[in-house]
């Protein structure tokens, strides 16, 4: 059976070998929406996967806390393994540690768990073994450390101290690794909503678990962009390598 199941081709007639992109239903985010898309060639061979976010998504958002939520499913027609679904965090102050990451940002979580497991994860009481349970070695990226602990709904967060904003630059973005029960469950790409308005191109290459519990796709890279054409924001994944 093939990795995507893309039953809309026979609704693009005539691109032949050209790559396509599909998106999801599109959630009400601040004054505009954001959805989920997937890139596919003629083939069937992913190209990236991603969340686009309307111009007018960036305006009209919660000035405070707490935190706000928006699950994006994706695409209908196609089985993007091992991404299950999509969670856009609005954080209008920021998060802990404040001196680094206390900038109004958004957290983007491309889980490989289902949401009713992602939403029920507490890291408290008999769940907290469970969130911080070891990793295989070969299951953490290179370079990546853990965080002290687990958050709910998401779970034990893995950062890359390389990153600029640990070596005196102010956070603009960065990538985070994510695991729950002893495997990485989620990858996550963390922007401000100052560097989006700014509309730099912006592209980086990132690590990848030598193995894998979650098989399928692995991004190499990660993009953030804006398309004044489309009139939205572009966080991509990209350059993916397939771990079985």
């Amino acid at each position: 059976m093939k990795e995507f199941v893309i039953f809309c081709c026979l609704l693009f007639a005539g691109l032949n070998a050209q790559a396509f992109k599909i998106y999801g239903d599109a959630v009400k985010i601040g004054d505009g929406a954001g959805r989920t898309f997937v890139d596919i060639d003629g083939n069937g061979k992913l190209i990236s996967l991603g969340v686009a976010l309307s111009n007018k998504a960036l305006q009209g958002l919660p000035p405070h806390m707490p935190m706000s939520n928006f699950t994006l499913s994706l695409p209908s027609l196609v089985n993007v393994p091992p991404y299950n679904h999509i969670v856009v965090n609005w954080n209008p102050h920021g998060h802990e540690p404040d001196p680094i990451y206390g900038i109004p940002h958004f957290d983007v979580h491309f889980y490989f768990i289902s949401r009713e497991i992602q939403e029920a994860i507490t890291c408290a009481g008999a769940d907290h073994a469970v969130c911080m349970a070891a990793l295989d070695p070969k299951e953490i990226p290179p370079f990546y450390a853990p965080t002290p602990d687990g958050v709910p709904t998401m779970g034990w967060h893995w950062i890359d101290p390389r990153s600029p904003e640990f070596h005196g630059k102010t956070f603009t973005a960065t990538y985070i690794y994510g695991a729950y029960n002893g495997n990485i469950s989620f990858v996550e790409p963390m922007v401000t909503r100052d560097f989006l308005l700014s509309k730099k191109p912006f592209q980086k290459n990132v690590p990848v678990p030598e193995v894998v519990a979650n098989k399928g796709y692995y991004p190499q890279t990660y993009s953030i962009e804006h398309d004044a054409s489309k009139k939205a924001y572009f966080i991509t994944l990209k350059n993916f390598v397939k771990k079985n």
